[in-house]
């Protein structure tokens, strides 16, 4: 099952970057892609997105500091707390995002009209549980 796992994602990657690159996101990273996916969905801090993404805190520092300098995130003071960094996406990293989410819309679209939509959101709901997710 791994192994089709990963064929199944390869769609949903190759698809992303051919959107990405032909929208001028090139050279925006897969580990990018996915951070700026947890962060549309509400990662704000490195922390949430340590564990959004299941990765080091010190992959996650440096893809922030990558996506920063590409000008795909800004860091800002938490106003609750100085000590602390909140991360946002900028307009960049939003223009991004939309088109991460047009390229996945499409993926799925095929996949549901190869499966059949009932077959499609079956398959997703139990990707969901076993990954332990809310998805609605």
């Amino acid at each position: 099952m791994p192994w089709l796992l990963r064929r199944v994602n390869q769609r949903y990657r190759a698809a992303t970057a051919d959107r990405l690159a032909a929208a001028g996101f090139g050279a925006l990273p897969q580990p990018g892609v996915w951070a700026l996916m947890a962060m549309a969905a509400g990662a704000g801090e490195p922390g949430q997105l340590t564990a959004r993404m299941g990765v080091s805190k010190q992959a996650v520092s440096k893809l922030v500091d990558r996506l920063v300098d590409a000008g795909y995130v800004e860091r800002r003071p938490n106003p609750a707390d100085r000590r602390r960094t909140d991360l946002a996406l900028s307009a960049r990293g939003r223009r991004a995002v939309r088109v991460v989410a047009t390229a996945v819309r499409a993926t799925e679209r095929q996949m549901a009209a190869e499966l059949g939509g009932e077959s499609f959101e079956l398959l997703r709901r139990l990707l969901a549980q076993l990954a332990g997710e809310d998805f609605e």
